[in-house]
């Protein structure tokens, strides 16, 4: 039989459509099970360039018929946030139970959690036409997520040339050069923290 004699929080989140066009999650339902929880292992793994530490664990709980742990449920163990990679269900004599795969990423490198978008700002450039490029002191040092031609997304590089459907971010200069020629009145949005 399994010990369970460890507190995990299980949280539900849904989307919805936040106020730039893109999904956020919304925490749904939230709530505590006894589990057991193995020991964590890490491995280190580069993901763009920087160092993360991915951490696996396998938990059991209890089997809850009215509220089922689902794979896109996020679990919380240790002040830890664990992303499930899989469930499967397992009889033992008259109890039922699930065994969770899940992992975590270091919250500090990289993390899947909801972003903040009370701290999201929003830079617009109106074009005079044939240009290519701008450049704007507020935008030196910024974290772009995103970057669009009139409502047409652009992927936004951080080596230098664009072209296509491209931009270039110079973090340095706070300049933009784009993989395409600005028409006349478009508009480039930026959205950065």
């Amino acid at each position: 039989m399994y010990k369970l004699n460890r507190r995990v929080t299980v949280k539900r989140y849904t989307t919805a459509q936040n106020e730039f066009g893109g999904l956020e999650a919304v925490l749904t339902g939230e709530w505590t099970k006894w589990a057991d929880v193995n020991p964590q292992t890490g491995t280190g793994v580069n993901d763009r360039q920087q160092r993360q530490w991915e951490y696996d664990a396998t938990m059991v709980f209890r089997y809850e018929k009215e509220r089922p742990t689902r794979s896109n449920d996020v679990l919380m163990y240790e002040n830890a946030q664990y992303k499930i990679t899989s469930v499967q269900l397992r009889n033992e004599g008259a109890k039922s139970f699930e065994v969770i795969n899940a992992t975590k990423i270091d919250d500090n490198i990289n993390s899947d959690a909801p972003m903040d978008t009370g701290n999201i700002k929003v830079f617009n450039y109106t074009a005079i036409g044939g240009e290519y490029e701008f450049t704007d002191i507020t935008l030196i040092g910024k974290t772009v997520f995103g970057a669009f031609k009139d409502g047409v997304q652009y992927l936004v590089k951080f080596t230098d040339p664009a072209t296509g459907k491209e931009v270039y971010y110079n973090s340095t200069t706070g300049a933009f050069v784009w993989g395409a020629y600005f028409e006349p009145g478009e508009v480039a949005t930026i959205l950065y923290y």
